[in-house]
């Protein structure tokens, strides 16, 4: 699955990896479209750390406790957060 904010996921880790994977970019891809539903576009910021969380860098709940993101990225973040906890 294409998306024009995340580097793509390589076919080439192991299935139960990639499955992880795509699951937190669905996750990262459906806070976005929320935030950009209610006019709050993603900056670049957001996108890298939302990376960092689809490669399993960091978790959300960690994303969540950084105070530089600015404003409009926090709600980014809560639509990811919302949909993480929805789908477990």
């Amino acid at each position: 699955m294409a998306c024009p904010y995340f580097t793509p996921i390589s076919p080439d880790l192991p299935p139960a990896e990639r499955a992880a994977r795509l699951k937190r970019q669905m996750h990262a891809e459906w806070g976005i479209a929320v935030a950009r539903l209610g006019g709050t576009e993603p900056c670049v910021a957001i996108v890298q750390e939302l990376q960092r969380y689809i490669d399993g860098q960091v978790t959300l709940q960690e994303l969540a406790g950084q105070d530089q993101l600015p404003l409009p990225s926090t709600r980014v973040l809560q639509a990811t957060l919302q949909r993480e906890t929805f789908s477990s």
